[in-house]
């Protein structure tokens, strides 16, 4: 990336040195016309000359443009990529009201990082350069016009920064009604069925209208602003070129100066200035940038707490035992954490995980599959640490099946095979009888191919959860974690669900979070939790109060 950007200025500054050279051939070509009375003969070398530097001159500014481009693109990508992996090891568990802003830090903040790295930081450069070096050029012919030149320039980069300075406070406000927009649009998206049954829709609707009208004249503001920058320095570089022109205009008529001379340093003129003018357009690019990477870089410095402390050694590959010692794990006071939990589930059987909303089931469940690591205490797989382990092979012998299972849109096939590298046609037909699914994909008229769409749409919701256990048993998983299988199936799909989480705790250790009584009845163990404590570990009959 930064030889793309040295790239980029150097072909910037190239483009400035063929403008001295332009200017001085056309001087050249107006001295020997007008001066010398040389007809156009005699100077068309020079004119083409001329003509050729406009084409390198076009061809360095493409140059320069392309590896500015380039280069932002490859940090775009790097950024990108980045926030993603960074995002997947800190925020396994989630925060509530995190989706929205994050997506906006990814796609917006990323692009307006792109704006910084293109435009600013190229032009800052050449704003340093490019002046500098046609002062040189302009001094040996007309020093009082470097005087101008070199006392006005100041003054485009100083309002620059004191106009910049309240237009940044106006865009980073605007960035973050821009971030609350993003998180109340997504939540209103996922939220519409119920805002329509509820006849809220329409008012919603007015509710995103009148934010965004709120947002445009945050932006008009912003752009007032710009405008008013862009003006300032303009002023004070038309002022500037006059005030040169005027100084040799008077030298030309005393005779002191040559017109060859004056016409060269009244050319540069304006190409002095403009790199200047251009570092002030690109400002806005600057506070864009600035404002992302505020967001943006907490989340890339935030240290690691899991890839980077994960161990080496492998897990065995024999049903484990999961062990917890003061197990404690908090999300900042809110609800759902747990506290000084100690228990062991033991290798191999069914362990029901009950307990009421907030309780800390799922947090629990997402410490023992390694998505969270606890703040305290000890969680450990057959005797090791589970920090110890080597994360990519114990995940190999995870499996995650959520209240609501991730399905992608394409065939059940390429469902299936999700969780595994490759399968035959006999382990898919196998997993889907254990299942009691295969009896439907085989009656549909293209079977495995049969593509769903969005959500697994095409198929029941317990056939669906049938689909995802199908697609555990394929896995071959050992730690096997469950979250309400049964929740709002009718009784024969409960049923079903449940024959087949029996058939797979043959031979695993299955962890099941449910409410139901009769998924609870068929499990070897019952763990309540209440408040992110355990209340006890005893048996399905004791729990359910039913005598043997």
């Amino acid at each position: 990336m930064q030889s793309r950007l040295l790239t980029a200025v150097l072909w910037g500054l190239a483009g400035g040195l063929l403008i001295i050279l332009q200017a001085r051939l056309l001087a050249t070509v107006c001295q020997r016309v007008v001066i010398d009375g040389q007809g156009l003969a005699a100077v068309q070398s020079l004119l083409a000359w001329v003509a050729l530097l406009v084409l390198l001159r076009g061809l360095a500014s493409y140059l320069g443009e392309h590896a500015a481009v380039r280069a932002a693109a490859e940090v775009r990508q790097q950024v990108r990529s980045r926030l993603y992996l960074r995002m997947l090891q800190l925020k396994p568990t989630g925060q509530a009201g995190e989706v929205g802003p994050l997506t906006e830090v990814v796609t917006a903040g990323v692009e307006g990082l792109e704006a910084y790295l293109a435009r600013f930081l190229p032009q800052m450069a050449l704003a340093g350069l490019l002046p500098l070096a046609m002062l040189l050029v302009v001094l040996p012919s007309e020093w009082r016009s470097s005087l101008v030149l070199l006392f006005s320039a100041p003054f485009i980069p100083l309002l620059m920064i004191l106009i910049g300075k309240g237009s940044e406070t106006l865009n980073r406000r605007q960035w973050e009604r821009l971030s609350r927009m993003a998180g109340h649009l997504l939540d209103l998206v996922q939220g519409l069925p119920d805002l329509k049954i509820f006849g809220r829709a329409k008012r919603e609707a007015e509710l995103v209208a009148l934010v965004s009208d709120q947002y445009r004249r945050g932006t008009m503001a912003v752009l007032r602003v710009a405008f008013l920058s862009a003006f300032t320095l303009e002023f004070f570089a038309t002022v500037g070129t006059a005030v040169v022109a005027v100084l040799i205009g008077f030298r030309l008529l005393d005779g002191s100066l040559t017109l060859l001379d004056g016409l060269f340093v009244l050319l540069l003129a304006p190409e002095f200035y403009l790199p200047l003018r251009n570092l002030g357009l690109a400002y806005h690019s600057r506070m864009n940038g600035l404002a992302a990477a505020e967001r943006i870089i907490p989340l890339v410095e935030q240290p690691l707490t899991e890839l980077e402390q994960a161990g080496s050694e492998q897990p065995s590959n024999q049903t484990p035992e999961i062990r917890c010692e003061s197990v404690t794990f908090r999300y900042g006071g809110q609800r759902g954490g747990v506290q000084d939990i100690s228990l062991t589930i033991p290798a191999g059987g069914l362990t029901a995980l009950v307990g009421a909303s907030g309780s800390g089931k799922t947090t629990l469940a997402r410490l023992l599959l390694g998505l969270a690591q606890p703040e305290s205490g000890t969680i450990s797989v057959d005797g090791v640490d589970m920090s110890a382990l080597d994360q990519a092979a114990w995940r190999k012998q995870l499996a995650w099946v959520a209240q609501q299972p991730f399905f992608i849109a394409a065939s059940i096939r390429e469902n299936l095979l999700l969780g595994v590298d490759d399968a035959d046609q006999a382990a898919l037909r196998n997993a889907l009888e254990q299942a009691a699914l295969w009896p439907v994909i085989a009656h549909m008229p293209a079977g495995l191919e049969t593509v769903l769409g969005d959500r697994g749409a095409g198929l029941s919701g317990g056939e669906l959860r049938r689909l995802a256990l199908a697609r555990v048993l394929l896995r071959d998983a050992r730690l096997v974690v469950l979250d309400e299988p049964t929740a709002g199936l009718d009784a024969e799909n409960e049923r079903l669900v449940l024959d087949t989480v029996e058939r797979l705790a043959k031979g695993r250790t299955v962890l099941m979070i449910s409410h139901r009584e009769a998924a609870i009845a068929r499990s070897c163990r019952v763990v309540e939790l209440a408040d992110g404590r355990l209340q006890r570990m005893v048996t399905p009959q004791q729990y359910l109060g039913v005598t043997p």
